[in-house]
């Protein structure tokens, strides 16, 4: 009995926090509300961005999970087309764009130390953030703005299968945007892999609590259609894929530390933000 409540209680902990960037099939228990305080960072050719997102998990009841994320934007260092064909660049702070994500369970089947489940999820993301900000009377393009001026839209699906120290999860979700002042970006495709390993401990013991440590490894992959402007295209069409190697640790039962790193290995798109160089991702879970 007390094997089965500890191989339960890590199967429910994996299978809410799998990974750390892919969607996964778990759904947060209503017994225990979840904070999740995470710090990103991305470099890329025309914009450079830290900040850090507020992250509420609720369950609503034992199939239904209810998640809200509130982007606070540290700095973020845009550059840009300026006058007479020169440069401007501004930095920039302030409130992104909140969202709110529902999902639900559609099918689960748990053992100690084994699961499969799948979920769908739906979210809806709101214009809090600012889109009007300007440098030397230049408007600076929207997707380098706090926000995106427009409501966002999404729907998908989740996959996830645990079988003792290994786990597997996939998404694919499809997410669009409403028009704003004439400009509207483009609808977006996504579907990630994950895959984690539970490095130690080799078996859990029920008399020696004992520090988790899983690596990660995920393919993270979006193709986006071409925003509009007007009556005609941006010309931002492409497809990236990054590959994103990871750690996380759980110290307690109740606490899940994280940090990963995003490299770039395929971008055929050409935005306002330019190639991608690397970003990275640093967070905390609280189980209450």
């Amino acid at each position: 009995m007390i094997l089965g409540f500890v191989g339960g209680f890590f199967l429910f902990a994996g299978s809410a926090f799998g990974q750390i960037f892919t969607e996964n099939a778990g759904v947060t228990s209503p017994e225990t509300p979840t904070l999740r305080e995470y710090f990103s960072f991305l470099e890329a050719e025309n914009l450079t961005d830290l900040r850090i997102n507020h992250q509420l998990l609720l369950g609503l009841d034992p199939r239904t999970e209810l998640r809200l994320t509130i982007p606070t934007v540290l700095s973020r260092d845009v550059s840009f087309g300026g006058i007479e064909g020169g440069t401007n660049s501004k930095d920039m702070a302030g409130l992104g764009d909140l969202s709110l994500r529902l999902k639900y369970s559609l099918y689960q089947t748990d053992s100690v130390m084994a699961s499969t489940r799948w979920a769908v999820l739906g979210e809806v993301e709101a214009p809090t953030g600012r889109d009007d900000r300007r440098a030397d009377d230049v408007r600076i393009p929207r997707l380098l703005q706090l926000g995106t001026g427009g409501w966002g839209f999404g729907v998908g699906t989740a996959f996830s299968v645990i079988r003792d120290r290994h786990r597997f999860s996939t998404d694919i979700y499809f997410r669009h945007r409403t028009r704003h002042e004439g400009f509207r970006r483009g609808e977006s495709v996504h579907w990630d892999l994950a895959y984690w390993y539970r490095l130690t401990p080799a078996q859990h013991d029920p008399e020696n609590e004992t520090i988790e440590i899983r690596g990660v490894f995920e393919i993270l992959s979006s193709y986006g259609f071409e925003s509009r402007l007007g009556s005609g295209g941006a010309g931002d069409e492409g497809l990236l894929i990054w590959v994103a190697p990871g750690i996380q640790i759980y110290p307690r039962r109740d606490v899940l530390i994280e940090a990963a790193i995003r490299i770039p290995a395929l971008q055929t798109l050409d935005d306002a933000l330019g190639d991608r160089r690397w970003a990275f991702l640093i967070s905390v879970k609280l189980l209450f």
